[in-house]
């Protein structure tokens, strides 16, 4: 019995040695090693998403390290030789320049819709289709431009502008008194499809005011105007707001192209 027992005792013993040694912290293989810096210098992206990729190549021993310095844009790592170069390499293939957004460019056109003939109105070639396709949707006949302008941009970008209309279209009498002030605002492209065939724009916001007489020589300033998201195909023409002044309408069309 007592051979038995001296015996288990044996066993248990050998068996906490190798667990005791499988237990070992890592920290022990460092101590016959040596531990090199390096300091890496990026060129191209944000020095702190590079140290996010390349974090996990790292020993993860005591003692290893890995600082990023945003203003220097360089990363510092203390590690074994090996994971150092795997960290070369994989900066090498990573800080590479970002893909150069493309120049969009949009162009805004506002009509003038009437039941009836508009003095001195005008619309250009390429927004006759436009206007006839409005002709038959529409309760207006007769059309007019009464501003288009042309901006570039990016993805992530907007435009904004703003001007005084001409009152002619709107059946008024110019006056410096009584300004028509217009102004439009994109407020951002938030993407453009991988064929670059369509621009998707977060808000689009339109607004004009245009004075009333209101009696005893007083004017009053009413606000029209629509705010809602676009997607534009490129190349075509696309009404994206409609808003009524009295017997008017006011028609926004925008294009977009992608370079």
């Amino acid at each position: 019995m007592k051979r038995l027992t001296s015996l288990f005792a044996i066993i248990l013993f050998s068996a906490a040695a190798v667990f005791a040694q499988d237990a070992k912290p890592e920290v022990e293989y460092n101590s016959v090693r040596e531990y090199k810096n390096r300091v890496f210098t990026i060129q191209n992206r944000d020095a702190r998403t590079i140290a996010s990729a390349i974090k996990l190549l790292g020993s993860g021993f005591k003692g290893s390290d890995l600082n990023v310095n945003t203003e220097l844009r360089t990363i510092t790592v203390r590690d074994f030789p090996e994971n150092l170069a795997a960290m070369e390499d994989a900066i090498k293939r990573l800080d590479q320049p970002a893909p150069q957004a493309p120049d969009i460019d949009i162009k805004i056109s506002v009509l003038i819709a009437s039941k009836t003939p508009l003095p001195n109105a005008t619309v250009p070639d390429d927004l006759a289709p436009v206007v006839k396709q409005l002709q038959s949707t529409l309760r207006y006949a007769h059309y007019g431009l009464m501003t288009a302008s042309m901006h570039r941009t990016k993805i992530g970008d907007g435009i904004e502008g703003s001007g005084v209309a001409e009152p002619t279209l709107l059946g008024m009498v110019a006056s410096q008194e009584r300004p028509i002030f217009y102004s439009y605002n994109l407020h951002r492209i938030t993407s453009v499809t991988s064929d670059r065939s369509t621009i998707d724009i977060e808000r689009f916001v339109f607004s004009m005011r245009v004075p009333l007489d209101i009696g005893g020589g007083s004017i009053q300033y009413q606000s029209v105007g629509f705010e809602t998201p676009v997607s534009v195909r490129q190349g075509e023409k696309v009404v994206i707001g409609t808003t009524t002044m009295r017997d008017k309408a006011l028609i926004v069309v925008v294009t977009a192209g992608v370079n």
